[in-house]
């Protein structure tokens, strides 16, 4: 009996540790998973801004990059390559370091292993980036030349075949000039290094990086130190564009149109080029219309040429040609909404008001949440006087964004429309609060105040929009009817000759003959 009952106690005993053992076992993380801001202060505290330049100190290519090693930094080849000399800089420190050479390249796979001397450094450890799983999210951090230090999330969206080697996709945007930045997962591991990403057919990058294996295998045959090239190395077409790309991000726009230049002339069938170097012609518009012209023949179903393309014409009032290149874009991507609203818009111009809803209602239906969709079609209602019409989508847009300053400004013009002077000024309160400087709003804010019979409060909201905006010969005009409602007469004339001299020169006629009319009874 005494056995038994210790046999039982001693099965007791042994059922409450495999007990134990189980739950700790089922309730332990299976991973680490750090806190996203304990990935950005681990992050950034190795990623560098680098900046390469050539034997005579001008700039070459700017990018970012990460320490592997306590005196070793991955980044992108074509960030360096062709480079004389370059100096690495970490987040908020203003030690720079001198790079004194390369250790290992894989031109294939764009990537570099750069040598500097320093030490105390936090290297960023890589990952396994053949266990990353779309849908996954991920961490860019990046230290480009005029934004130091951006950190960012998104998800891994695809994993492409990029000239010919795996690309991961992903959502978390790359800043300008932050290519060669360490993208990691949720336990901080790299997993791969940004590529500069290419603007998709509705003008936003499409962001890649280059999965962390290969960098392990670069690793691995880095060597003795290389100085960096001398000034009789070639430089790739593709490496100047990827410099044009970053500048053009950092808005150099005269330096991008100098790199992408140069990559057509070493490659002139070079379609993107083109294109970029038109996108980075933002004051001569024909300009890039020629250049986009020649993208398209080089790359006839280019649709980002063609959609930049109309969007340019519809800029210089050339609203046939430009729904035109929109017909092809939609005609190649029947699904695009960007598309159909800039159509709408074209269309909008010309006075085609139902075929502009029309193109909105399309877009709306393919992007039940377009902002913009919402605000163009209120537009247009309001033009129409379909003022309860306007005012719903204006709300949708609101609900859908709600720091609008368009949809908060153009459905105070439509309760302008209906007479509620007050709810308007209440919207153009709040795009005020939004916007301390747009002058239109202060204006018609002035406007309904004036409607209620506040002309001392319509002045004062008039002389904010002519400080903001000193050619605003409406705000003249109404500031002087204001003035001459007060018996000022001599300020209201002296406004009004101003508005005169104004719309004149901006060669608006009925504005003109407003003026006119109204010195004319003032000077009986």
């Amino acid at each position: 009996m005494k056995q038994s009952y210790k046999l039982l106690c001693q099965c007791s005993q042994i059922a409450i540790v495999a007990l134990l053992l189980f739950c700790s076992i089922s309730t332990a993380p299976a991973q680490t998973t750090l806190p996203a801001e304990d990935i950005a202060e681990k992050a950034l505290a190795a990623t560098v801004s680098l900046e390469m330049k050539d034997k005579n100190g001008k700039t070459l290519g700017i990018g970012s990059g990460f320490f592997v090693k306590t005196d070793l930094i991955a980044t992108n080849y074509h960030v360096i390559e062709g480079a004389a000399k370059g100096t690495a800089k970490l987040v908020g420190k203003s030690t720079t370091y001198n790079v004194e050479g390369v250790t290992a390249t894989d031109k294939i796979n764009d990537l570099a292993l750069l040598k500097v001397n320093a030490y105390g450094t936090k290297p960023l450890s890589l990952g396994d980036s053949d266990k990353v799983r779309i849908g996954e999210t991920v961490y860019v951090a990046g230290n480009p030349k005029g934004l130091e230090g951006t950190f960012s999330d998104g998800i891994i969206s695809s994993r492409r075949d990029k000239l010919t080697k795996e690309r991961l996709q992903m959502t978390a945007p790359i800043s300008p000039g932050s290519s060669g930045g360490p993208v990691l997962n949720h336990k901080g591991e790299v997993i791969g290094v940004s590529f500069a990403g290419h603007t998709a057919l509705d003008a936003q990058n499409l962001n890649f990086a280059i999965p962390s294996n290969p960098l392990k295998k670069l690793l691995e045959q880095s060597k003795s130190v290389k100085p960096l090239w001398q000034e009789k190395h070639s430089i790739s077409a593709e490496t100047y564009f990827q410099w044009g790309n970053a500048k053009l991000g950092l808005r150099d726009y005269v330096g991008a149109i100098a790199d992408y230049t140069i990559a057509i002339q070493l490659k002139p069938d070079f379609a993107k080029a083109y294109y970029t170097r038109g996108l980075a012609r933002k004051d001569d518009h024909f300009a890039a219309i020629s250049d986009f012209d020649t993208a398209i023949r080089l790359k006839p179903d280019f649709t980002e040429a063609y959609y930049i393309r109309g969007f340019t014409k519809h800029y210089l009032e050339q609203h046939f040609a430009a729904i035109s290149d929109y017909d092809i874009v939609i005609r190649l991507k029947p699904d695009y909404p960007e598309a159909y609203v800039d159509r709408g818009y074209a269309k909008f111009a010309l006075g085609q008001h139902f075929a502009a809803i029309s193109d909105y209602d399309i877009a709306i239906r393919l992007k039940p949440d377009y902002a913009k969709a919402y605000i163009k079609r209120g537009l247009v209602k309001i033009t129409l006087k379909q003022h309860f019409a306007a005012i719903l989508d204006f709300d949708t847009a609101i609900q859908l964004k709600p720091n609008s300053t368009d949809a908060y400004y153009n459905r105070g013009n439509a309760k302008v429309g209906l007479e509620q002077y007050f709810a308007a000024i209440a919207d153009y309160d709040i795009v005020i609060r939004l916007q301390p400087n747009y002058a239109d709003a202060y204006y018609n804010r002035g406007v309904a105040k004036g409607k209620l019979g506040q002309p001392s409060a319509a002045i004062s909201d008039y002389d904010t929009a002519i400080r903001l905006k000193p050619d605003f010969a409406k705000a003249y005009y109404a500031q002087g009817l204001s003035k001459a409602l007060l018996g000022r007469t001599l300020e209201a004339k002296q406004d009004l000759r101003i508005a005169l001299r104004l719309a004149i020169k901006a060669g608006d006629a009925s504005l003109k003959t407003s003026v006119e009319d109204t010195l004319r009874i003032l000077n009986e």
